[in-house]
């Protein structure tokens, strides 16, 4: 027993430094035995006599062209190695033809020694030509990388061929070097395709089934525990599930979760679309389901985020007694969340039926996809949130029925959804006066049910698409086995598919690195070595404020129209006219053309950029081989490893130049190393057995570096350096050495042609992360400006019938995605930072800020979203029905955000401060609430009438408490607006408008509910932005930069106190009057306010109205806000807590270091991954404890 654990333990802790999982243990398997049979081929010697002059090129294309792939990347990678081998044979060719012509008819008999002495001119020249040849192709190779990663499988051959030709004698004719070099590629490819078909195949339907069910497993998760959540208000709801709601840290973290699962699926997908496959079902038939995967995501995640608004209104509530922590009035805090509870206590049973239908469906969509597709059921997670779940379970596909009945389960959901929405309707219909005065709590409460029914709709849908695709599996099985299955080969179905095949369907996009292709799909994630830079053109299409430095050729089309003209000699004006015509032609043809170039420059800066820096590298790193005197020592030394090495240090893409350039240099030595020993294993070359075995453990490591982590231009050099050191050593040639020679030159490689490319990478255009770190964040900003500007559709008054068109949409999806992969490479690049050096100081607190800034963004794209589905799907009651009359205050609050918004990015991207003034999207926002309430009870007071008497009656509080604090902002605006005011309808039916009202004006309450939400992370973006480059404050404009310090140890200390009082016992409300400055502590009356206690008649007039005293309540608030936070060791001293929030105090870096990054980011300095989740790590992130303390 003992010696198992230990074991185990021993497993468990080398699966923690270096994970592998069954798929990436074949993979390395496959490319294992791929290369081990290539170094074989290149021992035996009748198999090297037929390989040409390079054998050793035989093991180098089985790296670069390994097995450990999916068949479809297997057959890519071979289709574009062979046409790098072809483009590069046929230029480098010609460039010795055209070299060998210099040399005159005795360029085969003479060698190359004598030249030097006999024939130094033509030498030289032929030299010369070379020369000019290898400066073309550096430039090409260096262009296409740039262009696209996928390219790289195609120029590194060319590379390969046409610089080891070009070392080659100029002797040697050319049929030996096509021989030389097509012989070792095209049976090393042919190899590779062999072990990939023979050995764990990976073809696309089954591995695209194992993600899509993994993705919604995923799906299903989240969604029953964000459910249970917000059901979880009393005592009563835990009777109703089998498990308790989780924390809101756990269940943030979930919206991270399903957003990777469903990027990585939709990834998946596009590739798996162009596999070739083998069996009953083609990958293509999942992608009906695939495709709503996006938007159930988003619909999940608004309901996560419903949760985080009910977590903050209950608790909210439950302090609001508290007359010694009042603060800024935020939104959620004017909701009556004794009213929600009762709306919620009314629904509850409801949602609980709907959400028990739905699970079972989803479930059951799950296991139909397990098994058509050929996914194992122990993937399949089952549902354990209902306490009595008679519903079946399948653990094997020998328990699976034969016909499962699809339909009766989707007319059940469907059921389950009318009885739903009937319920809901019928409560709502109690509480019209509710419905029609726009509030908070019917915001939070619209925001969860419309996206639950919008859930249940796409699972609906999904369910349809699964019944199809089963109906399909089945008619192919009853056909047999050998008719049933297929060879499934989409690409070769038309020319559109070819070519988003063959140039990688995100060529428009590109997303991906040269490790990515190279790598054929890691299976397990690390931070990326490199990151690839925004394409140029991106900018410039998706954000409006670029367009006026854009100048259209099509301006240029239209003639010059002069005066018009009378003159007696008609044959003197017809020669002017046409010469002037001409004289016209050519300067708009030459405009046209500086134009284009311009545009086409601009667009191509980085393609020049990078060409520049590899033909500058590689010349440096190679010159010696264009020179006659040199030529010789330069074969000697084995230069073209020196190229090799160059070649491979440099990236089109940014990363940490100092720390990839280690990274490979080690991965050089280290190969190299094995290598030497693998040959003195050997006995030189006396027991080649041994030889073969000792690389076999050299290489393992080097493909799991390879295929399994982000470092995979090291792992090839390190791979690679193992053959090529022993072959040099064991092969006859005519460049002489023994093993240690042959490892000298191998590190001297690495020294000259790494040294060399990371010099000109850092002197010549450098590209640096903290740069590309800001230019994407303040690019993220700018799409969230312009998204703003396409959602407020008729801010100038138009009459609109639908509030959302095709095109807008378009537009908004693409900015919506443009913003995410901002946002990813923004998350990249701020880990690259911190391996750049740096001399103005630590950057961990700027890495700190950069992240709670980036994790801001995506709060704010999620909710953009979330609206405009929402209205796509239902409309805006509010923009198409009442915009003539509330278009004013829309325009407001709509030009607020984008001031703002627009102030965050030039402040970002020019690094300059902040101006002292913003205008308030939070002031906009709530006179354009107020104006909508004072809208709605003119036009349709009359019919509410009855209604509105019961609640007035019943309800008398809290509409007066309502109207207080939503008049906050603006007194006035129903004075000023007096000639807007729509008398009321009389003659409207009441079923009708109810009709009309229940869809659209729900689906305005839920978008005013994530408005409210993108407003409260926008002025905290601006209180980060503030930490970075400062605002300029005061009359003067004197430059005021806060401390990140304090901005966190605000919220650190904030949420503790917020979760402290919710769990502490319930008091009755403390009235003004009844307040004695000596029971008070000195510190805390400095620390409040001076106007609150100027007199008690102001204290008096603010009085919170207390919920019941339930106990409840503060264990509930408590067990959601987190599992693990020790809320004894967070009270905190309120002389400790003044400190803390000013900006001169004393506090110790590294107390406030460890406090901020332990308790809520982790260990930053050493994060693999800042939003990997782990049990252990059950925070909130800083910005959302300061959102829900509101400090």
């Amino acid at each position: 027993m003992k010696g198992s654990a230990t074991l185990k333990k021993g497993y468990d802790k080398f699966q923690y430094y270096f994970p592998c999982d069954r798929v990436l243990a074949k993979r390395i398997f496959k490319a294992t035995v791929h290369s081990t049979v290539a170094l074989i081929f290149c021992l035996i010697p009748k198999v090297r006599e037929r390989l040409g002059t390079e054998p050793a090129m035989l093991p180098l294309i089985s790296v670069m062209v390994h097995p450990g792939r999916r068949v479809s990347g297997t057959i890519q990678g071979a289709i574009y190695c062979v046409t790098g081998l072809i483009f590069g044979l046929a230029f480098s060719l010609l460039g010795r033809f055209l070299a060998q012509r210099c040399l005159g008819s005795t360029w085969h008999a003479i060698e190359e020694k004598q030249q030097l002495l006999t024939n130094y001119g033509s030498y030289r020249a032929g030299l010369a030509i070379l020369a000019v040849f290898e400066i073309i192709m550096l430039f090409v190779h260096g262009w296409m990388r740039s262009v696209s990663h996928h390219y790289f499988g195609i120029v590194f051959p060319l590379f390969l061929v046409v610089h080891f030709t070009f070392l080659a004698p100029l002797t040697e004719s050319a049929g030996v070097i096509a021989n030389s070099f097509s012989t070792p590629f095209y049976l090393g490819i042919a190899m590779s395709l062999f072990w990939n078909l023979t050995l764990f195949p990976e073809f696309g339907s089954t591995y695209l089934g194992n993600t899509t069910v993994v993705t919604l497993n995923e799906i299903h998760h989240s969604l029953n525990n964000a459910i249970i959540f917000f059901l979880s208000i009393d005592e009563e709801s835990k009777k109703l599930y089998a498990t308790d709601a989780i924390s809101s840290a756990k269940l943030l973290k979930m919206k991270d979760n399903i957003a990777k699962k469903v990027s990585a699926c939709s990834a998946i997908t596009e590739e798996c679309i162009y596999e070739i496959s083998y069996s009953y079902m083609s990958p293509t038939e999942l992608q009906p389901v695939t495709s709503k995967f996006k938007d159930l995501s988003i619909y999940v995640s608004a309901t996560i985020n419903a949760c985080q608004l009910e977590f903050m209104l209950l608790g909210h509530s439950h302090n609001e007694h508290d007359l010694l922590h009042i603060d800024t009035e935020k939104e959620i805090r004017h909701a009556d969340a004794d009213k929600l509870t009762r709306v919620l206590l009314k629904v509850k049973e409801p949602i609980f039926n709907l959400h028990k239908t739905l699970s079972d469906c989803f479930y059951l969509v799950k296991v139909i996809l397990a098994r058509d597709f050929d996914v194992e059921l122990d993937k399949v997670r089952i549902p354990k949130a209902f306490e009595n779940d008679d519903f079946p379970t399948f653990t094997s596909k020998c328990e699976l029925p034969m016909n499962i009945d699809t339909e009766m389960y989707i007319n059940n959901l469907i059921k389950a959804l009318v009885q739903f929405d009937l319920s809901f309707r019928e409560e709502l219909s109690k509480i019209d006066a509710d419905l029609l005065e726009p509030n908070d709590e019917m915001f939070l409460l619209a925001s969860f049910l419309m996206n639950l029914k919008e859930i249940t709709n796409t699972v609906i849908s999904i369910m349809k698409s699964a019944q199809e695709i089963h109906n399909k599996r089945i008619e192919r099985e009853d056909k047999g086995w050998l008719r049933g299955k297929s060879v499934w080969c989409v690409a070769l179905h038309n020319r559109d598919t070819f070519a988003n095949w063959f140039y990688g369907s995100t060529r428009k996009n590109p997303q991906g690195t040269e490790n990515e292709s190279l790598a054929g799909g890691n299976s397990i994630r690390f931070n990326p070595e490199t990151v690839p830079i925004r394409p140029g053109y991106e900018e410039e299409e998706l954000l409006s404020q670029q367009a006026p430095s854009l100048v259209n050729p099509k301006d240029f089309e239209k003639p010059e129209t002069g005066l018009p003209t009378t003159n007696i000699d008609e044959l003197a004006t017809d020669t002017k006219k046409s010469r002037t015509s001409s004289i016209s032609v050519f300067k708009n043809w030459v405009r046209k053309l500086l134009v284009a170039g311009n545009k086409f420059v601009k667009s191509s800066k980085h393609h020049f950029r990078f060409g520049f820096q590899v033909t500058v590298a590689l010349m440096l790193a190679s010159f010696p081989m264009f020179v006659p005197e040199s030529r010789h020592w330069y074969v000697n030394i084995h230069g073209a490893w020196i190229g090799f090495v160059c070649i491979l240090c440099l990236e089109p893409s940014v990363g940490g130049t100092f720390w990839v350039f280690f990274l490979r240099g080690v991965g050089v030595i280290v190969g190299a190393a094995w290598g030497y020993l693998s040959y003195v294993a050997g006995v030189n070359q006396t027991n080649p057995y041994l030889e073969v075995i000792v690389t076999i453990f050299g290489a393992v490591p080097g493909f799991y570096y390879l295929l399994g982590t982000p470092y995979i231009k090291a792992a090839i050099i390190q791979i690679i350096s193992i053959y090529i050191v022993m072959l040099a050593a064991i092969l006859p040639g005519s460049i002489k050495g023994n093993i240690l020679q042959n490892f000298g030159k191998r590190c001297l490689a690495v020294g000259y042609g790494g040294g060399v490319a990371l010099l000109v990478q850092v002197t010549l255009f450098p590209i640096t992360a903290r740069d590309q770190l800001n230019a994407e964040i303040a690019f993220a900003v700018g799409c969230l400006a312009e998204m703003e500007t396409l959602y407020a559709a008729g801010i100038e008054g138009e009459a609109l019938k639908l509030s959302l068109s095709d095109e807008k949409y378009e537009r908004f999806r693409k900015l919506s995605e443009a913003t995410k992969s901002a946002l990813t490479r923004a998350s990249a690049y701020k880990g690259l930072t911190r391996q750049e050096p740096r001399l103005k100081g630590e950057y961990t607190e700027l890495e700190n800020v950069f992240t709670q800034i980036i994790f801001i963004l995506k709060q704010v794209v999620e909710r953009f979203d979330n609206n405009v589905l929402l209205r796509r799907q239902y409309g805006s009651a509010i923009a198409e029905e009442l915009n003539s009359i509330v278009y004013p205050y829309r325009r407001q609050y709509v030009a607020s955000v984008v001031n703002i918004l627009r102030a965050v990015q030039e402040a970002i991207i020019n690094k300059t401060p902040l101006p002292q003034y913003l205008p308030s999207s939070r002031i906009a926002h709530r006179r354009l609430i107020n104006k909508v309430r004072e809208t709605l009870k003119s036009r349709y007071g009359t019919q509410l009438h009855k209604h509105m008497d019961a609640t007035e009656s019943s309800e008398g509080g809290d509409s007066q408490k309502d109207v207080n604090s939503d008049n906050l902002s603006d007194s006035s605006d129903s004075g000023e607006d007096i000639g807007l005011v729509i008398k009321p309808k009389h003659n409207v039916n009441m079923k009708e408008r109810e009709f009309i009202l229940k869809e659209k004006f729900l689906s305005w309450s839920a978008s005013s509910s994530a408005s409210e939400e993108i407003i409260e992370y926008i002025e905290e973006l601006v209180e980060l932005t503030k930490i970075l480059v400062g605002v300029n404050e005061f009359k003067y404009g004197f430059l005021s930069r806060p401390l990140y310090e304090d901005w966190a140890a605000e919220a650190v200390v904030g949420f503790a106190d917020f979760v402290s009082q919710t769990q502490a016992p319930r008091k009755p409300p403390t009235r003004g009057r009844e307040l004695d400055d000596s029971g008070i502590a000195e510190d805390e009356l400095n620390s409040l306010d001076d106007d609150v206690f100027d007199s008690n008649s102001d204290v008096e007039a603010i009085q919170p109205v207390a919920l019941p005293t339930d106990d409840h309540v503060s264990r509930t608030l408590a067990r959601m806000a987190s599992n693990t936070t020790d809320h004894s060791n967070r009270k905190t001293s309120s002389k400790w807590r003044r400190r803390a929030y000013s900006i001169g105090s004393g506090m110790g870096k590294d107390d406030l270091n460890s406090l901020t990054k332990v308790q809520t980011l982790g260990e930053s300095n050493f994060a693999i991954d800042d939003d990997r989740s782990s049990d252990e790590e059950d925070e909130l992130p800083l910005v959302l404890k300061r959102i829900i303390s509101h400090k």
